[in-house]
């Protein structure tokens, strides 16, 4: 976007967002807490509690310290990912980058009117929010962008957390079955 974009008076948008945006947003915001869902899922299957106990004592971490803790508990349990978690990681922080542009920027428009545009945040934008523009257009195309990061990490979740049942089902299977596996009895 041509830095005279924030030469004019761009003032926020103080009423709520046209339906088609706030719908596309938040669907967007909706697809990225799926995301979270799914990693907990696989963190509290890898350390086998329950989902209430996991709330208790962990918060939703970075992508790359997730990545490590995910890369420990597999070392733990001797099982291999099916999966790159480098590729993994990856996905997860270009969809949180996105996920933070939505939900930390300033929605804005110039004097009032035009199209809505998206202001990168007066605070600290977070990781990778230097790279975010200090303005774009909030339109199909930038929509279209978020959603193709959003969707990759999604893909990504899902088969690590279907990869991560399964090998766990066999690894559950062979300490049920092999005396010297079986931590029961340790």
């Amino acid at each position: 976007m041509p830095e005279s974009i924030l030469a004019t008076s761009l003032e926020p948008v103080t009423k709520p967002l046209p339906t088609a945006l706030a719908a596309a947003v938040g669907q967007l915001i909706a697809r990225e807490a799926y995301i979270e869902w799914l990693l907990g899922q696989v963190m509290y299957d890898l350390m086998e509690i329950s989902i209430k106990q996991g709330r208790v004592i962990m918060k939703y971490p970075r992508p790359g310290q997730y990545i490590a803790a995910i890369r420990d508990l597999y070392d733990f349990h001797g099982i291999t990912p099916a999966l790159s978690l480098e590729d993994l990681s990856r996905k997860l922080d270009v969809a949180d980058r996105a996920r933070n542009v939505l939900t930390r920027s300033v929605y804005m428009r110039s004097n009032g009117k035009g199209p809505v545009m998206i202001v990168r945040s007066p605070w600290d934008p977070g990781p990778g929010g230097e790279s975010q523009p200090e303005a774009q257009e909030l339109d199909d195309e930038f929509l279209a962008r978020c959603r193709k990061h959003i969707e990759a990490a999604v893909t990504a979740a899902e088969k690590l957390q279907q990869s991560t049942d399964d090998l766990l089902h066999k690894l559950h299977d062979r300490r049920r079955t092999q005396r010297e596996l079986d931590r029961r009895d340790s």
